[in-house]
């Protein structure tokens, strides 16, 4: 779906209870999705990229059992993410890419056994991440660059092999000096975690 001036998706879509994937795209005046969002009980894939009128994602997506990925690439006005996100198990990337407004990445979010990749690029407003990160014990990449993170918690370090990419001025700044730099990544200096 995109393209279309849309405030609200339709609760009927809840209905469809082997969607696997779901694409919002391009809604610049959608304000919230359905509460209902949780009935769609095999949805795999949650994409919703530049829905910029998009405040609030609803409690009720903490209850999605089946989802592995969840974007929220470009929502810009979205401040908060729900405080129970760390209760979608089987969530393996989480894309916050550009969500200009958001503030803080919840506590719960460490609860994730499953997370593999975590993206803040460009999220300037968040400038802590959750003390307990380190247990998030299958995370592979952290996306930092453009965030307002310039510390990271100590438990990170616990993660051996853990990927961090950001700017070598922010690498530097959580107190990385070997840093390598790859053209897979874009413009970006990564450090890992040994």
């Amino acid at each position: 779906m995109s393209d279309v001036e849309i405030r609200h998706l339709p609760e009927s879509i809840c209905m469809l209870k082997h969607l696997k994937t779901l694409q919002i795209c391009n809604f610049w005046v959608i304000e919230q999705l359905p509460e209902e969002i949780c009935e769609l009980e095999c949805l795999e894939n949650l994409d919703i990229w530049y829905c910029t009128s998009l405040r609030d994602i609803p409690n009720s997506i903490c209850k999605m059992k089946c989802l592995k990925y969840l974007s929220l690439f470009g929502c810009d006005k979205v401040e908060t993410l729900p405080e129970n996100l760390g209760c979608i198990e089987c969530l393996e990337k989480l894309d916050l890419e550009k969500c200009t407004s958001l503030q803080d990445i919840p506590n719960s979010t460490c609860k994730m056994k499953c997370l593999k990749r975590l993206d803040l690029s460009c999220c300037d407003q968040v400038e802590i991440l959750p003390e307990e990160l380190g247990c998030l014990e299958c995370l592979k990449e952290l996306h930092i660059e453009g965030s307002g993170i310039s510390r990271l918690p100590q438990s990170i370090y616990q993660l051996k092999g853990l990927r961090i990419i950001g700017s070598r001025e922010q690498l530097e700044s959580c107190c990385f000096t070997s840093l390598t730099y790859t053209t897979d990544y874009g413009d970006y200096d990564y450090a890992l975690i040994t």
